[in-house]
């Protein structure tokens, strides 16, 4: 006995020891049964859907499609609704389903959406898809936002899912769907944001007042559910509870009908986000669909193109990728791991390759997936991998918790204001909004000025991630010209978004440290009546530094000058806080 269970211990040893740190296994060991692709993404919407990519997604490992990008603009003129790809009967027409002035979310008050013409032609590449889907195999999966309401949505809407009307409306909706486009799978609905909206329990709708928000939308989500269930027996319809708070999404679960609903559900309540994958809220509510019977498709990035680096698509994260996708994987039981922003396969992606190693084996690790990925680089895989691991921690290390606004980062204008530093928060009039994401983001306020000690953490955070992208520069450089020959415009051109993208975090790290440089020598002059040289050397050799990482001195350079000849003027010139200009644009996130 004794040595059975030295033998034992011994082994558990042996088996500790040769598990690296950093390549976690698999508590599960699950395999999804579905794998749900996406072709195209709204930053490149252009991706066709022809045999060839086709096959490239299922040898990726992918059997499921989404069949449309679901993006609030309808990039390449993909539906967003179901109004976008059929005629609505004419008891359902509302003002907004014939005036689109009417709706702010369109892009342009004189465009139309859904003229004959335009639904026919979403139709007509919608059949294409769906077609394409049943010759290769893949299961298909329509995406769409209901009820739709014109945008901004203001109460009282002009639909309500305690309306007998909106239910009939969509009921109708989703037969007709059938009926125009068969074989269809299953159908993913999102009841907020983008174009659908829900009636807020304290608002001015008669039928929604008082009545808690978790017994109205589960009663539209199964009553639709049901209704495709009765139209395709092996079919489902997907309810991903966007916007809601998570107290919300708990309830609701429990009064969903586990024969006809799934859920499809961001891998964090704040958004998709890569470097924090599988919050608490996402795994609470997995192991809750789990004991309700609900199945679960649980949404991350699987590729280059992602809402957090758009317009960016190039930029190689693939170890970021890989854990964002085991953290996914080993919540609690899935249904499947779906892409949520979009894949561009007729291209060398990093990450949707990783993927694709993650497809082929879940359990494998950190250390053998970058070995399998860089492979094809030949004689410079090794200096590849550590590129692709710098460039990978690089993106782990950006604050995006620190607003909304942190995403799409390659929208940064690296040239600022020269008032002080803010860190620009957002909020909008949702549940999650007003709860939870207040607790995800550090900044949903639009109007207060963040904490001295709050700038210094997004600086010295912006400040660690530039760090990281110089040192995986600098490989990248070294190596660029040995690329081989099929992979070098797509590592070219990772290069120059990270280029661009350090200029950006330079900008915000000079920007917040000036403005705290500041503050500290308007604090000294007012306490001793001099300013400390260590803080006046280090003010002028960050402004001279802002000057070459924005390669002109137009802005900065006065700014140089006057700190050169008058200190005092100085600091009651620049970097004082001030009211929001509208100079920079939303995803400038230090300038007002």
């Amino acid at each position: 006995m004794k040595i059975t269970i030295y033998t034992l211990v011994l082994s558990l040893i042996i088996v500790s020891c040769n598990t690296k740190n950093n390549t976690p296994k698999s508590f599960l060991s699950q395999d999804v049964e579905y794998k749900v692709g996406l072709l195209g993404a709204p930053s490149y919407p252009d991706v066709e859907w022809t045999d060839e990519n086709m096959e490239i997604m299922k040898n990726l490992g992918f059997n499921t499609m989404q069949l449309n990008i679901a993006w609030g603009y309808r990039p390449g003129g993909n539906p967003l609704n179901l109004e976008d790809v059929l005629e609505l009967p004419e008891q359902f027409k509302l003002p907004i389903d014939i005036d689109s002035t009417l709706n702010k979310n369109v892009g342009s008050s004189k465009t139309f959406i859904r003229t004959s013409d335009k639904i026919s032609a979403r139709a007509k590449e919608l059949t294409h898809r769906i077609e394409m889907c049943k010759k290769h195999g893949f299961r298909s999966i329509f995406h769409f936002g209901a009820p739709f309401v014109a945008y901004p949505a203001n109460e009282p809407l002009s639909q309500c899912i305690s309306s007998e009307h909106t239910i009939n409306r969509y009921t109708t909706l989703i037969k007709n769907f059938h009926k125009e486009f068969s074989g269809v799978d299953d159908l993913l609905i999102y009841t907020y944001d983008q174009n659908a909206w829900l009636c807020s329990e304290y608002g001015p709708c008669e039928r929604c007042h008082g009545v808690p928000l978790d017994e109205r939308v589960s009663k539209f989500v199964n009553t639709l559910a049901k209704t495709w269930k009765s139209l395709n027996n092996d079919g489902r319809l997907w309810w991903e509870p966007w916007e809601i708070s998570a107290g919300q999404t708990f309830s609701t679960v429990e009064k969903l009908d586990s024969e006809s609903v799934g859920l499809s559900l961001h891998s964090s309540i704040a958004e998709v986000q890569i470097a924090i994958p599988a919050d608490r809220w996402f795994r609470n509510l997995v192991n809750l669909a789990n004991e309700n019977n609900l199945p679960v498709l649980g949404e991350v990035w699987m590729g280059g193109a992602t809402e957090e680096v758009e317009p960016y698509i190039n930029i190689p994260t693939p170890l970021a990728t890989l854990k964002a996708i085991r953290a996914v994987n080993n919540s609690g039981k899935l249904k499947g791991i779906k892409e949520y922003y979009g894949n561009i396969p007729n291209r060398e992606d990093p990450n949707l390759r990783m993927t694709s190693i993650f497809f082929s084996n879940p359990d494998i690790s950190n250390e053998d997936a970058l070995k399998k990925l860089v492979k094809p680089y030949g004689a410079i895989s090794n200096k590849v991998s550590e590129y692709w691991e710098l460039s990978s921690e690089a993106i782990e290390l950006y604050p995006w918790d620190i607003s909304w606004n942190s995403r799409e980062i390659g929208r940064i204008d690296p040239i600022h204001l020269m008032s002080a530093a803010t860190l620009k928060g957002v909020s909008w009039e949702t549940p999650s909004w007003q709860s939870n994401r207040r607790a995800g983001f550090m900044r949903t306020s639009e109007t207060e000025d963040p904490h001295f000690w709050m700038l210094e953490d997004a600086q010295l955070r912006f400040q660690k991630s530039a760090e990281k992208i110089d040192k995986a520069l600098t490989i990248a450089n070294e190596i660029k010209d040995n690329v081989p020959n099929e992979f070098k415009d797509s590592f070219n051109a990772g290069i120059s978004e990270l280029t661009s993208l350090h200029k950006a975090l330079l900008s915000y790290t000079y920007h917040i440290r000036e403005t705290n440089l500041s503050a500290l020598m308007r604090s000294s002059l007012e306490q001793t009546g001099k300013v400390k040289d260590a803080n006046l050397n280090e003010l002028k050799s960050l402004l001279q530094k802002d000057i070459e990482n924005q390669g002109t001195s137009e802005f900065v350079g006065p700014a140089l000058e006057l700190l050169e000849s008058d200190i005092n003027q100085f600091l009651g010139t620049y970097f004082q806080p001030g009211p929001f200009t509208g100079k920079r644009q939303v995803w400038s996130v230090t300038s007002k």
